[in-house]
């Protein structure tokens, strides 16, 4: 039993060191729209989008357009300094390099996001 335990403790001791690192909770959710917008598609964070806020059917064609294309996301890290209450992003593409902006309101949900080449 006590062997159990030990391999159980060393089991979760490994996996909180795996979780540890990798993306914060912006640079997720910044994966995470780039990635629906990619896929034209705004179903997968629309409950992250703030009240009032609604991205119509051109602006998600249009970004699907412009970042389609530049392949599949190598890695999404937000960069300091940003302006006050928005956080910033450089995007990797496997064909081209973006930065995000991206603006949360007081509960953390989206109410603008921004991408250009760099």
């Amino acid at each position: 039993m006590k062997r159990f335990m030990a391999l159980a403790l060393a089991a979760f001791a490994a996996l909180a060191l795996v979780s540890c690192g990798g993306e914060n909770r912006y640079e997720r959710l910044a994966d995470r729209i780039t990635q629906a917008m990619q896929n034209n598609s705004i179903a997968p964070v629309q409950n992250e989008l703030a009240k009032g806020i609604n991205i119509d059917r051109v602006r998600v064609a249009e970004a699907a357009d412009a970042l389609a294309p530049l392949g599949k996301i190598e890695s999404v890290k937000e960069v300091k300094p940003c302006e006050p209450g928005v956080h910033c992003f450089i995007v990797k593409f496997q064909k081209a390099t973006y930065r995000e902006k991206l603006r949360l309101d007081e509960n953390g949900k989206i109410v603008a996001w921004r991408y250009s080449p760099e």
